[in-house]
């Protein structure tokens, strides 16, 4: 008996302290100074030690005790890996904020000014519609196909396996040499990538390549050539070689040494689009009469620089319907709503009420019902609404590049809790979240003076 006594002494001993240990996860804490530090983040809130304000506790292996660091001096903490949240619904809609909060889920209703959606926080989400910026819809829904890198693993290497190096959640090339995977592209998609440069470089990116391990021109594909200050884009098709659909220049890039890039990819349309820094640059289209050629399902990174001169991060890629229009980003008015329609047409003026599949927009002329089923987007009325963060307010990043603002008042590892101004109180799984930013109102270095990949990722050991 006394036996048994101990056992399930031990047991509840084991168990209790297990449930009580928090899943803490592998971590980078970046200053705003640019300098940064490995480790995990364990909590975030009001100590003793810094005169009642919250401070940020960090262990590092070199440290016997974790370090208990200021929120006014950090920049961001990004996680190694992120799990995405569960949910039980097939997202339609892509929700902009004026603030910068980007979420995904589906619409339930607007009326009386009021925003009503489905998110994976919350399943009757709401927002004043003043807080709004756009609501994109897709047709197939937004499916993620990947986002990372968090190791190399289903990645294919060139010729030199050390030529293509993972760390701290990115791809640094190593010399010239190619980094492939099959992401299973069918129809039309999106890649997005943080790309970052020393000097001089030059990236081709083959896309829907039936070849990952190899650039095989007797394939067909299409190639987005990235060189210092210039954009091409070329088809390649077996038995007939390189066609140049276009190029343009980007002069932006000579003063900066890194950037984000999107490519669409519109399989209908035989298009690609490029943005950088979500700024449309160019569209180029492919007059082949067999349309769009390319048939296979995988994109290759391939390098042709000095080692060490490039990084790849937050890779996305992303089933796409091609319906949403990059001219809509930047010709909208002002003063009024205005809905874009799957044929291209628009029509503005006040989105009044949007429920039972349709939205109810009222111009200077009349009062439509418009089905949802041909709504594209709609971008509101840029007046109104709150666009600034306040100091205290961070910035939180999930899987498939939704963001939240948010003030957060507790982080202890198993819990996060926060109150935003667009929603009210918040509360997650640390589990799902990828980054966090803080003194959003404050910059760590100017862009033209942004450090190089060498000071800031340290050589591998």
């Amino acid at each position: 008996m006394k036996k048994a006594l101990l056992i399930l002494f031990l047991v509840t001993f084991v168990l209790s302290n297990g449930a009580a240990e928090a899943p803490y996860r592998p971590a980078i804490l970046q200053l705003l100074d640019g300098s940064s530090l490995h480790g995990t983040l364990r909590q975030i809130g009001e100590t003793n030690g810094l005169n009642g304000h919250n401070s940020l506790t960090w262990k590092h292996d070199a440290a016997p005790d974790p370090l208990q660091l200021g929120l006014t001096n950090l920049s961001l903490v990004r996680f190694e890996q992120a799990i995405p949240a569960a949910h039980g619904f097939k997202a339609a809609c892509r929700f902009h904020f004026k603030n910068g909060d980007e979420l995904i889920g589906n619409i339930l209703e607007i009326k009386d000014q009021k925003l009503r959606l489905q998110s994976w926080f919350g399943e009757d989400i709401q927002a004043d519609v003043n807080a709004l910026q756009a609501i994109m819809f897709s047709a197939k829904g937004y499916n993620l196909l990947y986002e990372g890198p968090t190791s190399t693993e289903g990645w294919k290497i060139g010729r030199n396996p050390k030529s293509w190096e993972y760390k701290d959640g990115a791809f640094i090339a190593n010399g010239a040499d190619l980094l492939g995977r099959d992401f299973g592209l069918n129809g039309s998609a999106t890649l997005e990538f943080d790309l970052q440069w020393n000097g001089a470089f030059s990236l081709s990116i083959i896309l829907y390549s039936a070849s990952i391990d190899r650039f095989d021109y007797s394939s067909n594909a299409y190639v987005v050539y990235l060189g210092t200050g210039s954009i091409s884009v070329q088809r390649v098709q077996g038995g007939a070689g390189a066609i140049m659909l276009g190029q343009t220049q980007l002069p932006e890039m000579l003063r900066r040494n890194r950037m984000r890039f999107e490519i669409r990819c519109n399989k209908e349309d035989s298009t690609l689009s490029l943005f950088a820094d979500g700024r449309f640059i160019q569209r180029w289209k492919d007059s082949n009469a067999g349309g769009f050629v390319a048939k296979g399902t995988g994109i290759v990174f391939f390098s042709q620089v000095e080692p060490r001169s490039l990084k790849l991060s937050n890779i996305r890629v992303a089933e796409w319907d091609g319906r949403f229009e990059p001219e809509a980003l930047t010709n909208a008015p002002t003063d009024m709503d205005v809905v874009y329609l799957a044929n291209r047409d628009k029509v503005m003026g006040k989105v009044e009420a949007l429920e039972e599949a349709k939205a109810t927009v009222v111009t200077k002329q009349t009062r439509l019902d418009i089905p949802l089923s041909r709504v594209t987007q709609i971008r509101f009325s840029r007046e109104g609404g709150k666009t600034n963060v306040a100091p205290e307010e961070v910035r939180a990043s999930f899987p498939g590049g939704e963001t939240l603002v948010f003030d957060l008042q507790e982080w202890n590892g198993r819990e996060v809790k926060g109150k935003s101004q667009t929603f009210g109180p918040l509360t997650f799984d640390p589990r799902n979240i990828r980054q966090v930013q803080f003194n959003l109102n404050r910059s760590t270095v100017p862009a033209e003076k942004e450090s190089s990949i060498d000071s800031e990722f340290l050589e591998a050991e």
